[in-house]
């Protein structure tokens, strides 16, 4: 006589190592966002965790596989920058002067800059090369604020305000968090 033993204490015991994985990498997220919130005034605790959770809560594994995910977050938000820039011209091509142009243009060559600096960044910080990763990440966070001066120098409201500021922010997170594994 076969005795079948009932699968369903194995399937309790998976789905609770599947919720303690996620609990230790949601707590990889929140701790870490707590640390450099706590040396970085320019990193707020709720979004840093509001923007890492979700696409890096699940798959880091330590702090610098956060770090990585945190580039290729910023990466990913310069990308989307550089088309709301484009969408700007376009959209506001017959009422814009030569200056706010230049503007638009110049933040696009920014946001393009700080694309592939973020992404070569998330690669150096997964090989261990930190300190070059950190130059990248540094070039990154003053592609928003250049992008803003530049408009304001002219006297004009930059129509880019709200995804310079992500933008900042989220890559501020990445180069603190890459300045903890040094």
């Amino acid at each position: 006589m076969i005795r079948m033993i009932s699968p369903q204490p194995y399937f309790r015991s998976l789905f609770l190592l599947l919720c303690l994985l996620r609990h230790a990498s949601s707590d990889l997220v929140g701790d870490a966002c707590g640390q450099i919130a706590d040396g970085d005034p320019n990193v707020d605790y709720a979004f840093c965790v509001e923007s890492l959770r979700p696409s890096a809560g699940a798959t880091a594994r330590d702090l610098r596989g956060l770090a990585a995910a945190a580039a290729r977050l910023a990466a990913a938000n310069a990308t989307r920058a550089d088309a709301a820039a484009a969408a700007a011209m376009r959209g506001r091509a017959e009422k814009m002067g030569r200056y706010e142009r230049s503007c638009l243009e110049s933040c696009q060559e920014l946001f393009e800059g700080a694309a592939e600096d973020l992404a070569e960044a998330a690669g150096m910080v997964e090989g261990g090369r930190f300190e070059d990763a950190g130059v990248r990440l540094s070039a990154a966070v003053d592609a928003p604020v250049t992008c803003e001066d530049g408009f304001r120098e002219g006297g004009i409201a930059s129509p880019l305000t709200a995804e310079d500021g992500d933008l900042f922010r989220l890559a501020v997170i990445a180069l603190a968090i890459n300045a903890r594994l040094k």
